[in-house]
């Protein structure tokens, strides 16, 4: 397969940085939190690669950056180093028009609050047919027809397609985000906490639902998740994070199951008592 992205020493820095915290090692800045000029790095030096229809997961307690890593990889966050490629092109300083054609392109997202990714005040195939529209289409009945077709793919009634968001329940609003997320047929997909705050029979089938997309696509899979069940299930490989960067990375079976790193044999461990 070939690879779909690529992240070399990715750094995200809230401040204005200095030489201390700049250094890729040292006691100064082991942590997140510089303390000669105050800037809070939300990563530093994270690097992996993601084939096409692979997907990779990072977890991390609160603060560990995982979720900075992801606002990056969708070009929602200025970086302060290293580059992220998309099939091989360099993305890193995406602006203007070209950040807009990404977006809505070849990059998808799913946010763990529906609110940051849907407009409730609009009907579900409003929603996802407004990412066709984003990226050049422009015949109304095409449009309807990608949106049922995608809404349907998702699981939800085709009567509802024209049902506002707001009327639905949260699961039933993943289900919209991933409908628009994946409706421009993307080449990266961002999961952002996906089942957080549902209920346990709705997570599976959330979950069941993701497992389904990737057997039948070949996009490349991000997820963020602090419920490490979650990760088992939908991905192949882990980075594990702490303080803004990657204590440990591996297959994901191999990580929690026989974790080397006290943080990451702490998270484990956390999660099972």
């Amino acid at each position: 397969m070939s690879v779909a992205l690529r992240v070399e020493d990715l750094a995200v820095r809230y401040g204005p940085g200095c030489p201390v915290c700049a250094e890729p090692a040292g006691t100064r800045s082991a942590g997140a939190l510089c303390e000669i000029c105050g800037s809070v790095h939300g990563c530093r030096e994270v690097g992996f690669a993601l084939d096409a229809g692979e997907a990779l997961g990072i977890v991390g307690e609160s603060g560990s950056g995982k979720s900075t890593v992801l606002a990056a990889l969708n070009l929602d966050q200025p970086v302060a180093g290293g580059r992220i490629l998309l099939d091989g092109h360099d993305v890193t300083a995406a602006a203007g028009s070209e950040r807009r054609r990404l977006r809505a392109g070849s990059l998808g997202i799913v946010y763990q609050t529906p609110q940051q990714g849907l407009d409730l005040a609009i009907t579900a195939g409003g929603n996802a047919g407004s990412r066709l529209l984003a990226v050049g289409w422009r015949s109304y009945d095409r449009v309807r027809a990608e949106a049922l077709a995608h809404h349907e793919s998702v699981e939800l009634a085709g009567e509802r397609l024209d049902t506002p968001v707001r009327a639905f329940s949260g699961g039933m609003r993943q289900r919209v985000q991933l409908a628009k997320a994946l409706i421009s047929r993307p080449r990266l997909l961002l999961l952002d906490e996906p089942t957080s705050g549902l209920d346990v029979s709705v997570q599976a089938r959330i979950l069941d639902l993701v497992r389904r997309i990737r057997r039948e696509s070949d996009v490349a899979l991000v997820i963020v998740s602090h419920d490490l069940a979650v990760i088992r299930m939908l991905a192949e490989r882990v980075l594990v994070m702490q303080a803004g960067r990657v204590v440990e990375a591996g297959l994901t079976d191999q990580v929690l199951g026989d974790p080397q790193h006290p943080y990451s044999q702490l998270l484990v461990s956390a999660q099972l008592t």
